[in-house]
């Protein structure tokens, strides 16, 4: 089995409510804005499409930096943000609403979804419906990553920012010569 045919347990987005997600982001884009994502697109977002890539599980935005850096550079000028989902869910077949708000999730239980779908109409992955939120696997670990929309429906109405602190690597996870990633240019 591939990471790509890995399924997930929907079940955990009714058991872990509100939910709790996290995120490393270079300090300037530690926000909601999503505004980093739609100058640098990702899997799950089109160009000037916002989105903030989120994770379930505090370690795996800091494996997701890793795979995504140089080996020969450690990664600087880092927050760490823990981002809270609340809503009055309903669970459909693959997705949760939120009738009071129109809020949506939609869930994927394999990449392999998610990707078919993205890939047969991708503007109607995160524009359908309008979700805030898309739920796909991780490639790294399984665990769930949550894609959020900022002008998704019902996004400023679930989605709060509950903290945002430093992060800086321990330079023992990469090689003696490693050199620290150069700063942004502002």
């Amino acid at each position: 089995m591939t990471p790509e045919d890995r399924q997930l347990d929907a079940e955990f987005f009714l058991t872990h409510q509100p939910l709790i997600l996290y995120r490393l982001a270079r300090a300037r884009y530690a926000n909601l804005s999503g505004i980093g994502a739609a100058l640098a697109p990702g899997r799950w977002n089109r160009p000037a499409q916002e989105a903030i890539y989120t994770s379930t599980e505090m370690g795996v935005p800091i494996l997701e930096r890793m795979v995504h850096t140089p080996k020969n550079l450690i990664p600087s000028n880092l927050a760490q943000m823990k981002i809270r989902v609340s809503g009055a869910w309903e669970t459909h077949k693959n997705a949760m609403t939120d009738e009071r708000t129109g809020g949506c999730m939609w869930i994927y239980r394999t990449i392999s979804a998610a990707k078919a779908h993205f890939n047969a109409s991708p503007n109607q992955f995160a524009l359908g419906m309008n979700p805030f939120a898309v739920a796909v696997p991780s490639v790294i670990v399984p665990v769930w990553n949550v894609v959020l929309f900022p002008r998704g429906i019902g996004f400023w109405d679930h989605v709060s920012l509950e903290s945002v602190g430093p992060f800086e690597f321990d330079p023992r996870l990469f090689p003696d010569d490693a050199g620290i990633e150069a700063p942004e240019q502002i």
